[in-house]
């Protein structure tokens, strides 16, 4: 009888590209995760953990300020504080789906302004800025290994995210009482509704990660867990869109774990799209019109995150 591996979530180290040593055989490490699964850990980044680990500091402090001081941090198209059960991520796949998410959120775009950042707590913006830009210099870096993955000429993507819109995103999901899950079910209680991303990658670190739930093409529900000096990525659906579906865009969700009730969770994912005005157009070398035809229309990135944030937040929302 035939026994199926189980899939795990790959660990790639991706110092061999950044110092030049082995570009390809990292890159070839990356295509084969994007078309198995759509997700993968990275180390070797250059990122420190203590940069990591003085963000998740100031963000705490944020949360735990009163609800009215967080309040006064609010922008369109999802920017700024985000108070629990303002989003609904499930409505992104499905229209009908009601499911309000249990956690707040504080969302961070470049350059700084007031409405967007925070004045408190006062080291927050500091800290913020120094991730972002690193976080911003990675995403641009796995850009052009996705590149490589493709066969792709290494700047193929260059023109297209060099005016990226990216958010970075702190999520807070406040501790749940042990006494309302229920672990019998096979669809507990989400804190974060199954969704798939909207854009090209996610860089998502979190100092525990266990609960985060990814999807394999066979249906199965994969854990995801990172040691904390280790990112998780994983590609958006414009990312399937421009590769006619040889990479996925996993759907993943946060449930509860029942090693972690009672206690919060957080996580910063960091959301990479093309330019606004970029053409997502079928990738050569990824459609063959007699035997794997362009699957998608071509699509400007800006209508298409117009759309997906919109169906979010339940009422129309426009880019600046």
């Amino acid at each position: 009888k035939m026994t199926s591996t189980p899939i795990t979530i790959p660990v790639i180290n991706i110092a061999p590209y950044l110092d030049g040593t082995d570009k390809q055989g990292v890159a070839d490490l990356v295509g084969k995760a994007c078309e198995d699964i759509g997700f993968f850990m990275i180390q070797g980044h250059n990122i420190p953990l203590n940069l990591l680990q003085q963000v998740q500091t100031e963000a705490t402090q944020f949360f735990d300020l009163p609800l009215e001081t967080k309040q006064e941090t609010s922008a369109p198209f999802g920017l700024g504080y985000m108070g629990e059960g303002t989003e609904n991520v499930a409505a992104t796949l499905k229209e009908e789906s009601k499911v309000q998410d249990t956690k707040e959120s504080l969302n961070l775009t470049l350059p700084v302004r007031d409405e967007v950042w925070p004045q408190n707590p006062p080291q927050l913006n500091d800290v913020c800025k120094s991730y972002y830009e690193s976080v911003e210099q990675l995403a641009s870096q796995l850009m052009r290994l996705f590149a490589l993955a493709l066969n792709l000429e290494e700047d193929f993507f260059d023109d297209k995210v060099n005016n990226a819109f990216t958010v970075l995103r702190m999520l807070n999901y406040p501790a749940q009482d042990p006494s309302t899950v229920d672990f019998s079910t096979d669809s507990p209680t989400t804190r974060n509704a199954e969704h798939t991303d909207y854009g090209t990658l996610t860089i998502l670190w979190s100092p525990d990660s266990r609960g985060l739930q990814a999807r394999s093409r066979q249906g199965e529900w994969i854990d995801v867990v990172a040691p904390v000096d280790h990112f998780i990525i994983n590609i958006g659906d414009l990312m399937m869109n421009w590769t006619n579906d040889k990479w996925i865009s996993t759907l993943h969700r946060v449930i509860p774990h029942k090693d972690t009730l009672g206690t919060r969770r957080m996580s910063l994912p960091f959301f990479h799209n093309p330019n606004p005005d970029a053409m997502i157009e079928c990738i050569p070398g990824c459609f063959d019109d007699a035997s794997n035809p362009k699957k998608y229309q071509p699509i400007l990135a800006k209508s298409h995150l117009e759309m997906k944030v919109s169906k979010a937040l339940g009422k129309e929302e426009k880019m600046e």
